[in-house]
């Protein structure tokens, strides 16, 4: 278990739709309630989420058509040629629906990456999966000609949620990885802190 991982991180292009459905049909082993996301939740308008375990094959299905459309991006992070890890990153703007992460829209027109949701598989977190995919991300932001990225860290869970499973408090990704990653806390709420790094 204490040994290195040799990560690769690709950019999600249609070519790894099946690599995607592939580890999101297992990704909620241990917590079954968000096995049918896909993370499709901040891509569909608030009054048309369905969060029952009945829409699975529907977000699957719509989660499906917009990778093949190239019209889905993220990171899909590998080891062994399998995929372990996935991060949704991309331009801010391009999230339908922040849904409670709108109040880091102070400014809509700020060329800001945001890095919404992480899900490593079980057996490999804490293993560098979710730094290797943050630092691709900050890495593709550049790219895309952004400036600043973004994350949501949850900072007080128990104050929301009581006690909750490790992959619910942990999916915005630990605020120990960003800070050690060179990201600030620009802004601080009552359950999430709004980190921001320069690029």
């Amino acid at each position: 278990m204490g040994q290195t991982l040799q990560i690769e991180v690709r950019e999600l292009k249609p070519d790894l739709l099946q690599d995607y459905l592939r580890f999101f049909d297992q990704a909620f082993s241990d917590f079954p309630q968000w096995a049918d996301c896909y993370c499709g939740f901040y891509d569909a308008p608030g009054a048309d989420w369905d969060a029952t375990s009945k829409a699975g094959p529907e977000h699957r299905a719509a989660r499906s058509a917009l990778i093949s459309d190239s019209k889905a991006q993220g990171l899909l992070a590998y080891v062994d040629d399998r995929p372990v890890g996935w991060c949704n990153a991309q331009p801010r703007a391009n999230f339908v629906d922040m849904r409670s992460y709108r109040v880091a829209l102070t400014d809509p027109r700020e060329p800001v990456g945001s890095i919404m949701c992480f899900v490593v598989s079980p057996g490999y977190r804490g293993r560098g999966v979710c730094t290797a995919l943050l630092r691709a991300a900050c890495d593709k932001f550049r790219r895309d000609g952004l400036q600043i990225a973004e994350g949501y860290p949850t900072t007080n869970a128990q104050k929301r949620f009581g006690e909750i499973p490790w992959a619910e408090a942990n999916y915005k990704g630990p605020l120990n990885v960003y800070l050690k990653n060179g990201f600030k806390i620009h802004r601080q709420l009552e359950v999430f802190a709004i980190v921001r790094k320069q690029l």
